[in-house]
């Protein structure tokens, strides 16, 4: 039997769903927003089992964690005010060791605990010692230190997330991030001498910029001509949607395909996307990874039919 883990609201496993069902596939399917029974996680001198609403994972051959996790807590108990904070710890740590258990004893692509512990910092170092050539990077709290990264980059760097973006509501006010920007040098004159530690890199010149999404060792590349548009031409996330960049299937060269499969194996990830430029100077540069990352926009520009994919090799 195949497990789903998922949203209600993920457009793109209804899409592999359609083809498991195609198959004639015996799957069951848990939207992280609904409440998961853990019937229990028995461990003792001759076994380990996990149920989980009355299926014993032990029986599941191959589990697909496309979004989310497992919520073990009751609705009940988010009424429980400042208890509710460490309940979710003791959950979280449950989820983390049910998903660790599942990786050594099943067929498990994709990880609540990676989608959680994105560290850019780390697949950073990872990707230039996987032979992948990365942007200038500089993590710092010190003004004095910016501005020296600043001027010898000539002026020309942006500022993202070290981890994932901001979010934070109160009835007074509302922040959230501006994603990937450009630093000039009158943000930098507004700082204090020190600040909590800010992420940038050199800006670089490209061509295109190329998205890759994997799974397991299989790579699907596009090329995303976002350079032309102002709104996107530091980062193509920051979409237009009015006038969609133009995307194209892309074929990755022998070597720098054969590093991003040296990165994916040192990595530790199984599925995700990845983020490259190719610049002006004719250089594949890696930018970042996100463990889970959306496809289905993907799949259709390129008719790569990557739900097809997946539902073939879930089948398998």
């Amino acid at each position: 039997m195949i497990l789903l883990i998922s949203s209600k609201f993920d457009v793109t496993t209804n899409e592999v769903i359609k083809w498991l069902n195609h198959f004639k596939a015996s799957f069951v399917r848990f939207n992280y927003e609904n409440y998961s029974s853990l019937d229990n996680f028995s461990i003792n001198d001759n076994e380990t089992s996990i149920k989980i609403n009355d299926i014993n994972l032990n029986k599941v051959n191959k589990i697909w964690n496309r979004r989310g996790k497992f919520k073990c807590l009751p609705l009940i108990l988010n009424k429980t005010g400042n208890l509710l904070t460490y309940l979710k710890k003791e959950e979280d740590s449950l989820v983390k060791s049910i998903e660790k258990f599942a990786k050594t004893n099943l067929d498990y692509i994709g990880s609540y605990k990676d989608e959680v512990e994105n560290y850019k910092l780390d697949h950073l170092i990872i990707a230039r010692d996987c032979g992948l050539k990365i942007p200038n990077s500089m993590v710092t709290n010190n003004k004095d230190d910016l501005k020296l990264f600043f001027n010898s980059n000539k002026g020309e760097i942006i500022t993202k997330d070290i981890r994932y973006p901001i979010f934070i509501t109160s009835e007074d006010y509302k922040i959230s991030s501006a994603g990937t920007f450009k630093v000039n040098k009158r943000m930098i004159n507004k700082l204090g001498n020190h600040f909590a530690p800010i992420y940038v890199q050199e800006c670089i010149n490209k061509e295109f910029e190329i998205r890759i999404f994997f799974f397991k060792e299989k790579l699907f590349s596009m090329s995303i001509f976002s350079q032309n548009d102002d709104k996107t031409k530091i980062d193509y996330r920051n979409y237009n949607e009015e006038i969609p960049n133009r995307c194209v299937p892309f074929k990755l060269p022998k070597e720098v395909k054969k590093n991003v499969l040296k990165f994916i194996k040192l990595s530790g990830l199984n599925t995700g996307s990845i983020d490259m430029i190719f610049s002006s100077n004719k250089e594949y540069i890696f930018i970042e990874v996100n463990p889970m990352g959306q496809f289905d926009w993907l799949s259709k520009n390129c008719n790569y039919y990557i739900e097809e994919y997946i539902a073939k090799y879930l089948f398998s």
